[in-house]
């Protein structure tokens, strides 16, 4: 019996979604127990012990019971396709039903639950005036027309709804030629093979017809970003789509065209345009997981043939300095559809490799061309989110959804990656033509956006966690993790990853000047996330507890186990916390993610008694001494009207800090009922010190920070219980610490005279 327009409209597929699930969770299951059968059962009988006839035929049936593992892996996975195809086609033959519906009911109709259309004359003159109702109640027969017409509509979206279940039902009824493989008449891995093709084949003619520039029917686009979308996570679907529309350039053609009918030709329904775009880069990102597959060789291979190819796009003739001819490179144009998926969804492999493809279209060292993304006019801004017109530092964005593999890719012992994006590359991708605009005759300049990616890579692959990722616990990190830090703050500062760089105007390091560069801007905020979690190096680096500091001599005990340590110089970590800073936001994070891990360092070890006090006041002098130093060469008095504003004691450790909030690290109760406790003090102190603006002054006293000393000392004395001559004494180590913590800035920076 045939599915009625009130089964159809009542429906919930939501229960395939769940069968494709359970199924799929099957296969994993049988999986597992095939590796478990392979490595526990045969290889306990497979030994050279065991010889003879048995053995024979055991060794036959065994590799028999394998291949059948394998096979009912595949059938459980093949279901689960067929109930996700289920889903995908029979929820777009309802959307389209309910889109009949809802036009007839606002052209007027009312609909009842057989989907027969009666006119509401009622809801005529309301919408169309008196006279034309008027003129239904008197004409009948021309009623009856338009509700027939409307009923008409809706009784084809269900024709076509019970066709699709129909053909659906046969999908599941079909016997599927028999596997080869395992025992017959056993499990079979080829079910759905046949279905999942002929789906991607259909969806991949709508996706073609866009790319000729034909314009599909409404309900042929849903369908298509359903199928896509629905079926994304199948490489066989996703490759059988590829394929048809033409492999990678065709995929770059078809994205360009899906963007311009979003962002230019067709804005009313964007939204369906981007729902296709987005299941075509899941599309992408499942047909490329497996790099041994034959597919993934031969895509490699032609996209490094589309990727320099020039391409039409509307967003590129759209800038201001532009033309409207201006065309785009496929790899600007595959990063952008790359930027619609998550990070997470694509293959290690697949994302390292395109970065090292996109690298050598680039690098002059490896025969490239350093001006291939060049276009005319600056593409940052929200305007332009949607075109990437740096597929670098766009695809670097990508990576840093998987800090595995940003770590891996950024790792200065296997590779030369960061050094090249930090010291070698060329980031002047706007072209101005053959004007003398970027220096050195250099007629092209900085995007307002570069260098995005490479801030989040570097994140990602110096934290081992997602960037912006919500504040953990104090440690330390995975010697990967730490050389790329090391590294990062070396090439900032002397262009050279283990500090040898030749001094630049004068001066010994330059990561303070190039991070205030607006070239940098977009990386400082990544970085400043990044250096709080290396704060517990950056404070025994500034006091001296730090084995390491010797540029170009790396400790190997601090880079050996899972809490390895950087070992930059105390200047160079002081240039880049001032290099940072330029956004004050910054500064505010890594003073106050200072401040709590000395609080946990006060907390350790049951408090230590009074000498183990005095030690550690003297640490927290001497580092706040250098955070505050470095507040004298920026300008906070914005902050200090804010919180002289609010009445709120806790507004300088939270409400100034904004998004910035999110990135603070745990600390214990006792540390955390201590924070509430002094904050605003110290942005006085720190304030305060760009009075101090001579080398004369430099060894004077900071009253505001002796305030500041006290208060942070009182603080934690009355939420820990630790005695007040012990709380004392601490504090008169840190005072007395806080001034030599100053010069060291002040000699880092050397910007007093």
């Amino acid at each position: 019996m045939a599915i009625s327009y009130d089964d159809i409209i009542h429906a919930d597929f939501s229960v395939l979604e769940t069968a494709a699930k359970s199924w799929e969770g099957m296969g994993k299951r049988f999986g597992t127990l095939g590796g478990h059968y392979r490595d526990h059962v045969r290889a306990a009988v497979d030994a050279d012990s065991w010889q003879g006839a048995s053995a024979k035929v055991f060794g036959q049936w065994g590799r028999k019971t394998a291949a059948e593992y394998d096979e009912a892996k595949g059938e459980a996975n093949g279901v689960a396709a067929l109930f996700r195809l289920a889903h995908a086609t029979l929820e777009a033959h309802k959307k389209a039903v309910e889109k009949a519906r809802d036009d007839a009911k606002d052209a007027g109709m009312d609909v009842d639950s057989r989907g027969h259309c009666t006119m509401n004359l009622d809801k005529i003159e309301a919408k169309r005036g008196k006279a034309v109702a008027d003129h239904y109640r008197e004409d009948k027969k021309d009623r009856g027309k338009v509700e027939e017409g409307w009923t008409d509509a809706i009784r084809q979206a269900v024709k076509d709804a019970q066709a699709a279940d129909a053909s659906m039902k046969q999908a599941f009824m079909t016997d599927s030629k028999e596997s080869k493989n395992g025992l017959p008449s056993g499990f079979n891995g080829t079910i759905g093979d046949d279905a999942i093709k002929k789906s991607a084949v259909r969806a991949a003619k709508t996706y073609k017809d866009l790319q000729d520039g034909d314009t599909p029917s409404p309900e042929k686009l849903r369908e298509a970003a359903l199928l896509a979308r629905g079926l994304g996570d199948d490489p066989d679907f996703s490759r059988t789509l590829i394929n048809s529309v033409g492999g990678p350039e065709g995929l770059i053609k078809t994205h360009n065209r899906l963007d311009d009918l979003a962002y230019t030709d067709d804005k009313d329904h964007k939204k369906i345009y981007t729902s296709l775009d987005q299941a075509l880069a899941k599309n992408l990102a499942s047909a490329t997981k497996n790099p041994d597959t034959a597919f993934y060789k031969k895509f490699q291979a032609e996209m490094r043939q589309a990727g320099v190819g020039r391409y039409d796009l509307k967003v590129a003739g759209s800038v201001d300095g532009a033309g409207p001819g201006q065309k785009v490179r496929g790899y600007q144009s595959l990063v952008s559809l790359m930027q619609r998926a998550d990070g997470d969804d694509y293959g290690k492999q697949f994302l390292v490799d395109t970065a090292d493809a996109i690298r050598s279209v680039e690098d002059k060292s490896r025969g490239g061309n350093q001006d291939a993304w060049d276009l005319s006019g600056d593409f940052h801004g929200k305007k332009y989110a949607h075109f990437t017109d740096d597929p670098y530092d766009g695809l670097l964005k990508v990576m840093s959804d998987r800090p595995e593999v940003s770590s891996e890719y950024l790792d200065p012992a296997e590779n030369d990656n960061l050094e090249y994006l930090l010291h070698d590359r060329d980031w002047k991708n706007v072209d101005f033509g053959d004007g003398p605009v970027g220096g050195d005759g250099d007629p092209d300049k900085e995007s307002r956006g570069a260098r995005e990616g490479l801030g989040l890579v570097i994140e990602a692959g110096t934290t081992g966690r997602d960037p912006g990722s919500p504040g953990v616990e104090f440690g330390r990190h995975t010697p990967v993790q730490a050389r790329i830090m090391h590294d990062t703050i070396n090439l900032l500062d002397y262009g050279h990853p283990d500090g040898k760089g030749e001094a630049e105007e004068g001066r010994i390091g330059q990561a303070d000047k190039r991070l205030e560069e607006e070239g940098y801007a977009k990386m400082r905020t990544p970085l400043a996330r990044a250096l709080t979690s290396y704060v517990p190096d950056i404070v025994d680096t500034i006091s001296g507890d730090s084995l390491g500091g010797k540029p170009g001599d790396p400790d190997p005990l601090l880079l050996g186990n899972e809490d390895s340590q950087i070992q930059n110089s105390r200047s160079s970590l002081l240039r880049a916390m001032r290099g940072v800073s330029e956004d004050k936001d910054n500064y505010i994070l890594l003073h106050e993610t200072s401040g709590r891990y000395m609080l946990e360092q006060l907390e350790a070890e049951g408090h230590g008694g009074k000498t183990a006090l005095e030690n550690r006041g003297a640490k927290i002098g001497e580092t706040f001494g250098a955070i505050n130093g470095i507040a004298s060469d920026i300008d906070l008095s914005e902050y200090d009207d804010k919180a002289g504003k609010n009445s709120d004691k806790r507004v300088y450790g939270y409400h100034l800090v904004g998004s910035l909030a999110n990135s603070l690290p745990v600390v214990g109760d006792v540390a955390q009922r201590s924070v509430d406790s002094y904050w605003n003090e110290w942005l006085k102190a720190a304030d305060n010190e760009a009075a101090l603006e001579t080398r004369e002054q430099i060894s004077a006293g900071n009253d505001r920070a002796d305030k500041a000393l006290s208060d942070y000392f009182e603080a934690w004395g009355k939420a820990s219980g630790e005695s007040p001559q012990n709380v004392g004494a601490g504090e008169r180590e840190a005072g007395q610490s806080y001034v030599k913590g100053r010069q060291a800035v002040y000699e880092a920076l050397r910007v007093r005279s």
